[in-house]
């Protein structure tokens, strides 16, 4: 079987699950291969050897099943990065460039910021904020030990300077100058349809869900993220399409001002940022789990 026939069989194998199946197709083809997708178009005609078969019939049943591409290829791009990514961590998602494009062209004239990425799983954010700003100083934790394994990998392959946190949220944080906290948290509600469809159904649960609607990270995030910011500095966040009320409400409740919120590219609202007024009382910095 050659290129353009394996493409078209697999094609039509996926398509009952897939809403992209040729993408995907080539996507494992092209792994299987150690190709990029030119190569795929150039030579069509090119013959597969019977092991090249039988690991992309093995991928292709697979992803037939509802595994996800990039856990199977084991990377994902994200940013113009190529990641290591897998089951420790979420599948970075183009959505989530809103929050990066916003962060690199709201404070493009700063030479020098210094900036916490709370939850940072792969580092996808982090990374692709300290690829841009090599002056900034980019810290980035977790709570999940593989999950930090993965981002210190994908940092050193992207040869970006990351300091790398062990922590539960703030818990183990101990600096408190910070201009910027940004952060991909849980946002979907315990029990949501969709957490039974697509390649969530094989992401972390504790990267997915939190509490019955789906806010409890970014209360705690808006709560407490005041401790460890300088006045004037920022919080930005990623929530779900449908919270962009519940988001703006919970940042103004804890004192947030000149509050932005922004749509990703499919036009569906995805991101909150609020600053921290000088005048901000902020609590102990103690254990701040909820």
């Amino acid at each position: 079987m050659n290129i353009q026939q394996a493409l078209r069989q697999a094609a039509q194998t996926l398509a009952p699950t897939s809403d992209s199946p040729l993408l995907d197709a080539r996507c494992l083809l092209s792994h299987v291969l150690d190709c990029n997708g030119a190569h795929l178009l150039t030579w069509p005609e090119q013959a597969l050897t019977e092991q090249q078969q039988a690991d992309f019939d093995r991928l292709c049943a697979q992803r037939a099943a509802g595994r996800p591409v990039a856990y199977l290829t084991g990377e994902r791009e994200f940013w113009a990065q190529t990641l290591v990514v897998n089951p420790a961590t979420l599948i970075p998602r183009p959505e989530t460039e809103t929050l990066v494009d916003f962060v690199l062209s709201r404070f493009a004239p700063e030479p020098t910021m210094k900036l916490l990425d709370i939850g940072t799983g792969s580092g996808a954010i982090a990374i692709a904020i300290a690829s841009e700003r090599p002056g900034w100083s980019v810290s980035a934790s977790d709570i999940s030990e593989p999950a930090l394994d993965t981002a210190r990998h994908n940092a050193e392959t992207s040869h970006v300077n990351l300091e790398l946190i062990n922590s539960d949220w703030f818990d183990a944080i101990k600096q408190h100058d910070f201009d910027i906290i940004v952060s991909n948290p849980p946002y979907i509600a315990a029990g949501d349809p969709h957490l039974g469809q697509g390649d969530v159904r094989f992401e972390p649960e504790s990267a997915l869900v939190s509490g019955s609607d789906g806010l409890d990270a970014i209360r705690h995030l808006c709560q407490h993220a005041m401790d460890y910011l300088v006045d004037h500095g920022w919080l930005i966040v990623e929530h779900g399409y449908d919270q962009k009320k519940s988001v703006y409400g919970c940042f103004a409740e804890h004192g947030f001002q000149s509050i932005v919120q922004l749509d990703d590219l499919a036009g569906q609202p995805r991101m909150t940022a609020g600053q921290k007024r000088p005048d901000t009382v902020t609590t102990d910095h103690g254990n701040h789990r909820s």
